[in-house]
């Protein structure tokens, strides 16, 4: 199914600097590290406080690993599928989406790949994590905790397949199955979406903190908005941001798994051993 388009139509113009970015995050983890903290145990003055994170995140990484599988494997089925049906139409839309952009809909797509930054994501969860902690919310200490966990699983997923798939970027190639795995290649990184990954990761934590239905809806419609942005603007195919919405929503669903998993709390299960019934205790201690 090939393009009758020529390439130079898909070239979207020079990438945008990240650089701005990258000094913004550094600058609010500058002003957090800076600020005098209160809080008894957080990551900035406990190192008690840095081991269980670091526990945290190696017990989050082993759920969310075995996630697709177990408990999640009817939704793996049906993202499978989504992205099957996505990676067939790939280049149609792709050529539906190509050439100039201009007027509301160029406006609109230009907020949604600016508020999905990777990068900005971080710092809003440091700026989250560091207010708590100055002011000794729990609360909002724990929200930005939860953002962060969900970030680094979803971001790291995601910069480790880009690397090893090596699929082109649509605006870089013709086809679709255009490929240079384990290559690292620029423009080269096109499955899955980071900003996508990430986007869904925030809208999964947040709306789990968000009571109204209206309000989980508004979360999952901006992060809807970040992902069809990649493909309108042509930096991403279809599939790309159908796999990566899949890794942020595990991601953001496996840190809320654990620590729904209250220490102490132990659940008993049916075992066999050698053909005699017995019982195991589950649970995280």
């Amino acid at each position: 199914m090939g393009s009758t388009l020529p390439l130079r139509q898909h070239t979207p113009g020079p990438r945008p600097s990240r650089i701005p970015s990258l000094i913004g995050f550094l600058s609010l983890l500058f002003l957090l590290l800076t600020t005098p903290l209160h809080a008894a145990e957080n990551v900035f003055t406990s190192g008690k406080a840095v081991a269980e994170e670091a526990g945290r995140l190696a017990g989050e990484t082993k759920l969310f690993l075995k996630g697709p599988v177990d408990p999640y494997l009817t939704e793996t089925a049906v993202a499978a599928t989504l992205f099957g049906v996505a990676y067939v139409f790939d280049e149609k839309i792709r050529d539906e989406f190509a050439g100039p952009h201009h007027g509301v809909m160029k406006g609109i797509t230009n907020v949604g790949n600016a508020v999905s930054d990777p990068l900005l994501h971080l710092g809003v969860a440091a700026v989250f994590y560091g207010a708590g902690a100055a002011t000794d919310n729990t609360k909002v200490m724990g929200l930005g905790e939860e953002m962060g966990e969900a970030l680094l699983l979803a971001d790291g997923t995601v910069f480790v397949l880009k690397g090893v798939i090596g699929r082109g970027r649509p605006y870089q190639v013709e086809s679709s199955t255009s490929y240079r795995p384990l290559q690292y290649k620029g423009g080269y990184d096109s499955l899955p979406s980071m900003h996508t990954a990430s986007t869904f990761a925030l809208a999964h934590v947040l709306s789990s903190r968000t009571d109204s239905i209206a309000g989980k809806l508004a979360w999952y419609g901006g992060a809807g908005l970040v992902a069809f942005s990649r493909v309108y603007q042509t930096k991403h195919w279809a599939s790309d941001v159908v796999l990566a919405a899949a890794i942020g929503e595990l991601a953001g669903a496996t840190v809320g798994r654990y620590r729904s998993l209250a220490p102490g709390g132990v659940t008993i299960a049916p075992l066999s051993i050698e053909g005699t019934p017995a019982v195991a205790v589950v649970g995280k201690f």
